[in-house]
């Protein structure tokens, strides 16, 4: 009897496992993925952040504004392939760098573990935290700042405690941040004397005839007035003869 040729088998396609919201809690419903809610993040960087292996360095991987720019290949001599460069995107050149991907990060983090009431507020906690020091202080020093604190929860998230997001660390503050503010803006110089208070308080308002002052009582107290025809009607600029 002839024996039934074996049949080819397809290749199978990539496995994409099911990463349940809340699985670090019994009672969430494993049916709803965080690949369904987070389509635009690849599985791998999903994985990475639930697993807290993902670095402060790898936040550009979360920007939405780095998938509509062409891709750009290095040549790894290691493996002797392409891949994929981050360089551009690694420059975190502004706050906002930063901060988009960076809520994208804690969605992730804070639908995973759904069932936590505290949770979410100690993200809200870092987040109103990293704003008020870009206020005061310069971006890079922040950058610095919050890149160490951001790698420093990784061994604190594995033993399930995630307080220290709303803890600021007042060591790395003093060495990163504190001594950095921001130049103070300069202030608009205000005007000289001679312009505030004319040496004859009767003399006709110059200003007014260049038509530069237009408020009346004249704030430098003096007459609204043609200097050519002394009508208060109208200044020199629109004295006719």
């Amino acid at each position: 009897m002839n024996a039934t040729p074996m049949l080819p088998i397809a290749p199978s396609m990539e496995f994409i496992p099911l990463i349940p919201a809340g699985a670090a809690n019994s009672t969430s419903p494993a049916s709803i993925s965080l690949c369904t809610w987070f389509p635009d993040i690849e599985v791998v960087v999903i994985m990475a952040i639930i697993m807290h292996e993902f670095q402060a360095a790898n936040l550009h991987k979360l920007d939405p504004t780095n998938h509509n720019k062409d891709t750009a290949y290095t040549f790894n001599s290691s493996t002797n392939q392409f891949e994929v460069s981050y360089c551009t995107a690694k420059e975190y050149k502004t706050p906002f760098s930063i901060l988009v991907p960076l809520n994208h990060y804690l969605c992730v983090l804070g639908f995973y573990l759904l069932k936590s009431d505290t949770i979410p507020f100690v993200f809200h906690q870092y987040m109103a935290h990293i704003l008020e020091l870009i206020a005061v202080y310069e971006w890079s020093t922040v950058y610095n700042y919050h890149s160490m604190f951001f790698n420093c929860q990784h061994a604190k998230m594995a033993a399930s405690n995630y307080s220290g997001w709303g803890r600021p660390t007042s060591d790395l503050l003093d060495k990163h941040v504190y001594g950095h503010r921001k130049p103070t803006p300069p202030k608009a110089p205000k005007a000289s004397n001679a312009e505030q208070n004319p040496s004859n308080p009767g003399e006709v308002c110059h200003k007014f005839n260049k038509s530069k002052c237009t408020v009346i009582p004249c704030p430098w107290g003096c007459p609204h007035s043609c200097s050519t025809c002394s009508k208060t009607n109208h200044g020199k600029h629109s004295h006719k003869d």
